[in-house]
């Protein structure tokens, strides 16, 4: 047939059974590779092989899903994958070999069209998780292929190799951040080439997996952005209700002010228009939440506001990842984690000091609990959270706070596993961070400096205040805080010279060496905080890690 497209009435899966759908797909892929390559290098034999694995093994765990989208297709794609054996063994020609594998591309597409979808296919976090599927597959495969050296069952050393050359090509679908995989993936493929061991192997692909969670990781990190918006525009509504014009401001100008700059790289590389949307949505919510502006006119700038973060968080997270248990999850602990950095700068001696900083706490745990309400198969927590919302209203001690958050940490770490780390992480980000910064900045790119910055002060020194402060050191706290937050950042923002940024980050890193000396390695903070960052992973929210 020139064309294939599906028929009938199309039922089309979601979350693990289509990626066990579209892995399946993807193994074909790789097997038709191994397929080609054998048939170019005149080895019947081994060809033989790959034609035949496809029908003798994946089509039997993909056949359900076929029939109940499509019974027409699913016998298509039957009859393209037992062509397929037929046209590649002896006495045919390459180029009948040729058209039989065109014929069973062509089939697998159309599958994963109606199955899977175009959308769901499209998406980055989906492809990364295909990808990855198949480089976990790729180190078995190699691990009974190899021995001492030698390749021992070349089938299996072919499908390894086929595994990440797939792999390969979905990444390298992902654009830029793909691209920077490469070396990645030489590494791999040149530890094949020399047969290394299959211990060797298996340590660089695993590497090159970690660059895969890493590019993950950045997109929870933009939608932990997200969330800590939603948590202000609560703490704004709450404020406009109660007439308090300036704490209304204050949540009102904070999203633009700092998350939006943290943010801005990703929606910039995803979509300028929409980077600039998100923009102007930020900016009128602090103009129409003014003394003179009608409660209407504000509730409709915050709708707005709304909106537009569910179509930033559609365009650089993606529903697929949005929509999984485990990611969720992971949004609500860095909320709470960040609440109780919050309450701990806001709370002294059963007395609010700082309300904003109180109100974002009591709006981040508000925004996780309705997170929670949305995840079906989440642990039981109500309770805790009940508990955890009458502390503040009791103005307890910060170390109470942390204590009943990390009731509920603990049930999200039983869950998705825990990545607890110590206040000096928190010192080591930051160094690395502005250091990054420093470079991005000279290298003319100032919109990543910025959000380099904000990192550094948002996703890990705003976890160092408290113990500041529980050490007695709340001068150095606030000292610090402006020299980031204020000073570094406006700088940045407004094009000042390269040699004066890298001086101010210069006195920072200096301050950071005190810091390092008064904040104990296992504080009461420390030890209650569920942070979670790692000094290697430069510019990754270290309070959304994954």
């Amino acid at each position: 047939e020139a064309a294939l497209a599906p028929s009938g009435a199309t039922a089309m899966v979601s979350g693990q059974d289509a990626a066990d759908f579209a892995g399946g797909l993807e193994e074909a892929l790789g097997h038709f590779k191994a397929l080609e390559d054998n048939l170019d290098d005149g080895d019947a034999d081994s060809a033989l092989i790959h034609a035949t694995h496809p029908i003798a093994e994946l089509y039997d765990a993909m056949k359900p899903q076929l029939a109940a989208a499509d019974p027409s297709l699913d016998a298509r794609v039957q009859a393209a994958l037992q062509q397929l054996g037929r046209d590649t063994g002896p006495g045919v020609s390459r180029a009948q070999a040729q058209a039989a594998i065109d014929a069973a591309k062509d089939v697998v597409e159309v599958a994963r069209t109606a199955v899977v979808g175009d959308e769901l296919s499209a998406d980055p976090a989906f492809k990364i998780d295909l990808a990855k599927g198949l480089l976990v597959t790729s180190i078995a495969e190699y691990g009974e292929a190899v021995e001492n050296g030698t390749i021992v069952n070349l089938p299996e050393f072919q499908d390894g190799s086929a595994f990440v050359w797939r792999a390969e090509q979905i990444t390298m679908t992902l654009g830029q951040e793909g691209a920077g995989l490469s070396p990645a993936y030489d590494a791999v493929n040149a530890a094949y080439a020399r047969t290394d061991s299959p211990a060797a192997v298996e340590s660089a692909t695993n590497d090159l997996m970690a660059e895969l969670d890493a590019i993950k990781q950045t997109k929870i990190d933009f939608a932990g952005g997200l969330e800590e918006a939603l948590g202000h525009f609560k703490a704004l509504e709450d404020n406009l209700d109660e007439g308090n014009a300036e704490f209304a401001l204050v949540h009102a100008t904070h999203p633009i002010e700092e998350l939006y700059e943290s943010m801005k790289p990703q929606l910039a590389a995803a979509d300028p228009a929409l980077d600039r949307r998100v923009q102007t949505a930020l900016n009128q919510l602090g103009d129409r939440t003014g003394s003179d502006v009608s409660r209407a006119d504000a509730q409709a700038a915050i709708d707005a506001a709304k909106d537009v973060v569910e179509i930033a968080r559609a365009t650089v997270v993606g529903d697929y990842l949005s929509g999984q248990s485990e990611t969720k999850l992971v949004l609500m602990r860095g909320l709470l984690e960040t609440s109780v950095a919050e309450y701990g700068e806001a709370v002294e001696n059963g007395t609010i000091v700082n309300m904003p900083e109180f109100q974002d706490g009591s709006a981040f745990v508000w925004r996780a609990e309705q997170i929670l309400a949305g995840i079906p198969d989440a642990p039981a927590m109500a309770s805790d959270f009940a508990a955890v919302n009458a502390a503040y209203e009791q103005r307890v001690d910060p170390s109470e706070v942390a204590a009943l958050t990390a009731t509920i940490t603990d049930k999200i770490d039983s869950v998705v596993g825990s990545s607890q780390t110590d206040l000096l992480d928190y010192v080591a980000n930051i160094r690395a961070l502005l250091e990054q910064a420093r470079s991005e900045y000279a290298g003319g790119n100032g919109d990543l400096a910025l959000s380099l910055a904000t990192k550094a002060y948002l996703d890990n020194y705003e976890f160092l205040e408290a113990p500041l402060i529980e050490a007695g050191e709340r001068e150095l706290m606030e000292e610090v805080e402006i020299m980031i937050r204020e000073e570094l950042r406006s700088m940045i923002r407004e094009g000042a010279p390269a040699d004066e940024v890298s001086s101010q980050i210069d006195t920072i890193l200096i301050r950071m060496d005190t810091v390092a000396q008064i904040v104990p390695e296992f504080g009461v903070m420390a030890a209650l905080v569920m942070a979670s960052a790692t000094a290697a992973a430069v510019g990754i929210g270290a309070r959304r890690r994954f």
